[in-house]
């Protein structure tokens, strides 16, 4: 059964091969692009992406990230996790921070030690981080990281309350000023860090007879019907190599090579190919379709009987001797790479002399010439495995109508057999079959497009009987028993990834997702027994976010900061946090008790209200009443019990009105003229409402201070007819001083009459629990001390407005002031007692 789409070419138009020439003096890396940002703001629990692409030419990369952020390194392990502002660095997808104890404690540790970024050659799918600092300069080289495309992450906060929702954060933002450099060398004849090493291009030719496209999922399906062969169990070969006749017998138990359809070879000659002892030479090829393996042999290497000939290879990055993805003795034995990635491999080759491996010495000769080839093998006609004996499948895409997110999609395979309208086919249909082994694979290739590194790839299978399939994933090849990134069944999977999940999984059902999925090709197998009689759907697609949020939160979309990714993410309820909010960090107990404390504790509201009403201030009464009111009003809505005007309605009102309420309790206390309380009162009405609707909490209290500040200096200086600013100014020191001390008593005299000290001092005992408990708030606990605020600040009004003494006459302050009170008529001064 042949698969449309399955392409032949393995192997890029030119393998072209390099080796390191002597120094070219004169050159000198040229910038390739640069990237600059101002400033970068980041809220508490805040983060932001930007990607940055790495050309295959480039020959370094400088960062230099500027932050607000100063803290000594040996004080980082001493940070809470909300406190904690990283930057990280991960090759081909955007990192999730959300990251174990183990990894953090083991981050800190490397930072501690270099002061940098850890070891960027590993592959593990695990970031690498480094803490803010005040100002930090990395500079990478491309002996460290490999070329393509490497996210930077910002994050302000960690753990599973990174995406909890929040009313009122308590943290502190944090700025990060980012300036990116990537320089390479100025032709394609210079290679290495600091482009000082020549690259010898060598001479290859190809032979095609029909036009094969290079691209894994764009060849057409009349171009598979013209290599159709006598059999379907058969290979072909490309080959690069020099002294050796074309058309070799491949060790196969299916068939001899067909004939050749894409044929690569380079001319190497003998005299070419020789290194002296230590030397070392490099070449790369591309693959650029799945293969089956790839083999490396030497030859005309026998008249040197104490030298080796030793091969490196390296996936993406040039191989060093202690830093490669495979190595072997090529004059002894071939190296075989099995199921090796699509991209670029790079080859390097060294002579070293055996009786030295051994740790001891022996002449040999200071140059020795040979010759080597390379040969990338794979399927035709649809099929993959060792064997070519299976079927494999391309699966094109299909967006969804009306998506949530701009890269939401789903695959079909492309053979006419599913229907392009549903998103999901029968699985039993496309299955291989085999009469001679116990279970058989099944491939399935499909494309995540570029610039959706940000969405996931979403697998589910459901089946009318019990499953027994395994799925094996891997990014740009083949996965096999021995080699894959992801594994799943229906009882266990390769949970050691915080970027894989299994959940939901019964007997008969999979769901499984890959988060963050790297852009290009994926390729999953199914390995299924020869035989089944169970009817299994499996649907394959590209979503925004896990599980839609688990229901417990809003998935949103955003471009990361270059604007050229589209990443998704969840912002979860109160009770859940996490990447897809399954983290529960409430419990429904406990979801109940805080929704009590939050709206309950704004009874304390009824304290001023009910002095107002009493002493009749009308306007106050309406401003304490109202304030409680839209507080728990607002708490209800935060809490998801019920909403009767929308969530930033609601916000606003509890903001302005609280404001107003702290504020207006000093006024209030401030015995001026009512012209002056009605100008204060107009200048607070919009300064509460920018604040409000800024969110600029912190001044609330200053405010309220200084317009009480700024009444008491008016009073006091209309009762002792002190003009501040006068037309004669009277310097004479000596004449002026003997008055202050009266002012001094008589200021404590007019206090002590107006002000019941022991209500005034249990009025500012509240204010300050109430700023303690302000300033305790942390999402964890917010509760509680948001809960205490209510009390506290609310008493503390109705202590300030008990320390005012009443008229016994009245029942009325001395000042007899109501907020929406006009009195045109004169007012007399209060006459002092001496």
């Amino acid at each position: 059964m042949a698969a449309a789409r399955w392409a032949a070419a393995l192997v890029t138009l030119g393998v072209v091969g390099l080796a390191m020439g002597p120094r070219a003096c004169d050159a000198q890396p040229v910038v390739l692009s640069n990237y600059g940002q101002s400033r970068l703001s980041l809220k508490p629990y805040d983060w932001s992406y930007l990607r940055v692409d790495l050309p295959a030419s480039f020959s370094s990369i400088t960062m230099n990230f500027a932050t607000n952020r100063d803290i000594p390194r040996e004080h980082l392990r001493d940070l809470p996790r909300s406190d904690i502002a990283i930057i990280c660095l991960m090759i081909a997808n955007p990192p999730i921070p959300d990251i174990s104890d183990y990894y953090l404690d083991n981050l800190l540790s490397n930072f501690l030690a270099v002061g940098s970024f850890g070891d960027m050659n590993n592959h593990s799918n695990l970031a690498q981080c480094i803490p803010f600092q005040k100002n930090t300069t990395i500079v990478l080289t491309n002996d460290q990281i490999s070329p393509g495309v490497w996210y930077i992450g910002y994050f302000n906060g960690l753990g599973s309350a990174r995406t909890q929702s929040k009313m009122i954060s308590r943290g502190r933002a944090r700025s990060v000023s980012t300036s990116i450099t990537v320089e390479g060398c100025p032709t394609s004849a210079l290679w290495g860090p600091y482009c000082n090493q020549t690259i010898e291009m060598i001479a290859c030719s190809q032979f095609s007879r029909y036009n094969n496209s290079r691209d894994l999922l764009g060849q057409s399906i009349d171009t598979q019907r013209r290599l159709s062969t006598r059999e379907n169990n058969r290979r072909i070969s490309f080959l690069s190599r020099s002294n050796h006749p074309i058309g070799d017998q491949l060790d196969s138990n299916s068939t001899s090579l067909v004939g050749v359809e894409n044929l690569i070879t380079c001319a190497i000659s003998n005299d070419s190919l020789c290194l002296g002892l230590g030397d070392m030479k490099f070449y790369f090829f591309d693959i650029v379709n799945l293969a089956l393996h790839v083999k490396i042999t030497a030859a005309n290497f026998g008249l040197v009987q104490r030298a080796s000939l030793i091969c490196y290879l390296r996936y993406n990055a040039l191989p060093q001797r202690v830093l490669h993805d495979y190595s072997g003795d090529i004059s002894s034995a071939p190296l075989v790479i099995k199921l090796p990635n699509i991209g670029r491999w790079y080859i390097a080759v060294e002579i070293l002399n055996k009786t030295e491996m051994n740790n001891s010495t022996s002449p040999m000769l200071d140059t020795t010439c040979f010759s080597f080839d390379w040969q990338v093998t794979g399927c035709l006609n649809g099929k993959a495995g060792i064997n070519c004996s299976w079927e494999a499948y391309v699966l094109q895409r299909v967006p969804k109508r009306n998506p949530s997110v701009p890269f939401e999609s789903y695959y079909v395979p492309t053979d006419g057999r599913a229907l392009l309208e549903d998103s999901h086919f029968l699985l039993e249909q496309f299955l291989s079959n085999s009469f001679y082994e116990q279970f058989a694979w099944t491939y399935f290739l499909l494309d995540v497009p570029q610039g959706s590194a940000g969405a996931l790839i979403h697998f589910q299978l459901k089946s009318d009987k019990e499953l027994n399939y395994e799925l094996y994933l891997r990014y740009g090849g083949l996965p096999s028993n021995d080699s894959w990134d992801y594994y799943a069944n229906r009882t266990s999977s390769s949970n050691g990834s915080i970027f894989f999940s299994l959940q939901n999984s019964t007997n008969s059902d999979m769901d499984l997702s890959i988060f963050y999925a790297k852009e290009g090709t994926w390729c999953f197998g199914v390995k299924h027994p020869n035989t089944s009689n169970s009817q299994t759907y499996i649907s394959v697609s590209l979503q925004g976010c896990h599980r839609n949020c688990n229901q417990k939160g809003v998935c949103h979309s955003s471009v990361d900061e270059s604007g050229l990714t589209f990443y998704s993410f969840c912002t979860c309820d109160r009770d859940h946090g996490g990447f897809d909010c399954s983290d529960e960090l409430v419990s429904p107990n406990g979801h109940i008790r805080q929704s009590v404390f939050l709206i309950a504790s704004n009874a304390a509201a009824i304290l001023p209200a009910f002095w107002a009403l009493r002493q009749k201030a009308f306007a106050e009464w309406i401003l304490y009443t109202s304030s409680g009111i839209s507080s728990a009003l607002y708490h209800s809505c935060d809490v998801g019990t019920w909403c009767i005007l929308s969530f930033h309605v609601l916000q606003f009102l509890d903001f302005w009105l609280s404001f107003m309420a702290v504020i207006g309790t000093f006024i209030y206390m401030a015995t001026i003229k009512e012209a002056s309380k009605r100008a204060m009162h107009t200048v607070v009405f919009i300064l509460t409402a920018i604040l409000a609707a800024t969110g600029a909490t912190s001044i609330v209290v200053a405010i309220g201070s200084l317009g009480l500040l700024i009444g008491w200096i008016l009073e006091f200086s209309t009762a002792q007819r002190f003009v501040c600013c006068s037309w004669r100014i009277n310097l004479s020191v000596p004449q002026r001083w003997p008055n202050l001390v009266p002012l001094f008593w008589n200021t404590l005299e007019t206090l002590n009459k107006r002000f019941r000290w022991l209500y005034l001092l249990l009025g500012f005992i509240t204010l300050s629990f109430a700023a303690v408990s302000w300033k305790l708030e942390s999402n964890s606990s917010y509760w509680i001390w948001h809960s205490m605020w209510h009390i506290t600040i609310y008493t503390s009004s109705f202590f300030f407005l008990c320390s005012i003494r009443v008229n016994m006459m009245g029942h009325s302050p001395e000042t007899n002031y109501e907020l929406t009170r006009h009195d045109s008529l004169p007012r007399t001064e209060p006459r002092e007692t001496q």
